[in-house]
């Protein structure tokens, strides 16, 4: 067997190798960090809108409870016992409501700002009216409620605007 002397041993040539894996260890961490944070990233926005869709399924649900909310009935003519059967009734459906608000709220769910000026990534226009003394364009009332998911508009607003 030939044995190598130090003589021989080209050491700039293996300096110069050892640098360049180096180089290339060093980009390979850098990758795997980038990689790392990336697939962090998605997996973060992935789960901020995992709910969209059902989300989105369940707003015509809220929306009939609200309309719900809107048409309580007056119970001030009813006896004294029947007025507070409703009273009682009354003040568990506006905690369920609460409890709906608060977990929409916690899911990132809001609703879509209808006060001003009409703007089309926000509202839907379902109609026009005349109004005195209303610039046009001005949201006169609410149709539908609009609902935003973190920012994401999932359903406008559809609003009545001025002329």
């Amino acid at each position: 067997m030939d044995e190598i002397t130090p003589n021989e041993i080209d050491i700039d040539a293996l300096k110069k190798e050892s640098e360049e894996y180096l180089a290339g260890w060093k980009r390979a961490q850098a990758d795997y960090q980038n990689l790392k944070k990336d697939s962090e990233r998605a997996a973060s926005e992935y789960a901020k809108f995992a709910n969209e869709r059902l989300l989105s399924d369940l707003l015509p649900a809220i929306d009939q409870f609200n309309l719900a909310l809107a048409f309580i009935p007056d119970t001030s003519t009813l006896s004294p016992d029947e007025k507070k059967k409703w009273d009682n009734w009354l003040v568990g459906i506006k905690a369920v409501k609460s409890l709906w608000d608060h977990a929409a709220q916690n899911a990132g769910l809001s609703r879509v700002p209808v006060d001003g000026t009409f703007d089309p990534m926000l509202h839907d226009a379902a109609g026009t009216e005349s109004v005195e003394g209303k610039e046009s364009g001005t949201i006169v009332r609410v149709v539908q409620e609009g609902w935003s998911l973190h920012g994401k508009v999932l359903r406008p607003a559809r609003v009545i605007i001025t002329e």
